[in-house]
């Protein structure tokens, strides 16, 4: 029995929402990076382009399916932070200040977000792509020879080699932090 609760119906809407959001977002960055000044015919013909790709590349598809509800879920969550500073007595102007309202962005609030977001986008990638990763760093030739992508795989993946670049990452984020000018 068809009930409203029944959300098999919207699988077959995500290509047309998926193609929306990420022409909506694609076309959003562009107009407000200003990529071609003066130029909105190839902002709008290299948003269209990136937004096929993505309804004809199932993968991509599947990535933003998976990552969209995480993210309304941490703008939902922003929001409600915001609105119990304001419901406790927070000036609007206080809590924008917090968020760049009055100039830089904040680099704690924003770096935090951006971390959120690429463990987000983490996620989503290892939930499509997991088993092609996994696949890379099995080691399950019987010979000698091996795969190329596969010796590449177990390689790149290994935790040795994988820390290292965590920790490339970080000392690039600390040295960008600790020789940054302060300001005022």
């Amino acid at each position: 029995m068809a009930t409203i609760m029944d959300l098999g119906l919207i699988e077959y809407f995500i290509p047309f929402i998926v193609f929306i959001f990420v022409f909506i977002l694609i076309w959003a960055m562009l107009k407000k990076l200003n990529f071609f000044p003066g130029n909105d015919g190839a902002h709008l013909l290299i948003a269209l382009t990136l937004s096929l790709l993505f309804i004809l590349v199932p993968e991509l598809t599947n990535i933003v399916s998976l990552a969209t509800p995480w993210f309304i879920i941490l703008i939902i969550f922003l929001f409600m932070i915001i609105l119990i500073f304001l419901f406790m007595g927070a000036k609007p102007e206080s809590v924008a200040n917090v968020f760049g309202g009055s100039g830089a962005p904040n680099q704690v609030v924003m770096w935090t977000i951006l971390i959120l977001s690429f463990a987000i986008m983490g996620y989503a990638f290892m939930q499509v792509y997991g088993e092609e990763v996994h696949n890379l760093t099995a080691g399950e030739t019987s010979d000698d020879s091996g795969d190329l992508m596969q010796s590449i795989g177990q390689i790149v993946f290994t935790p040795k080699v994988m820390g290292m670049f965590f920790l490339l990452v970080m000392a690039a984020l600390i040295i960008r932090f600790v020789s940054a000018p302060t300001s005022g």
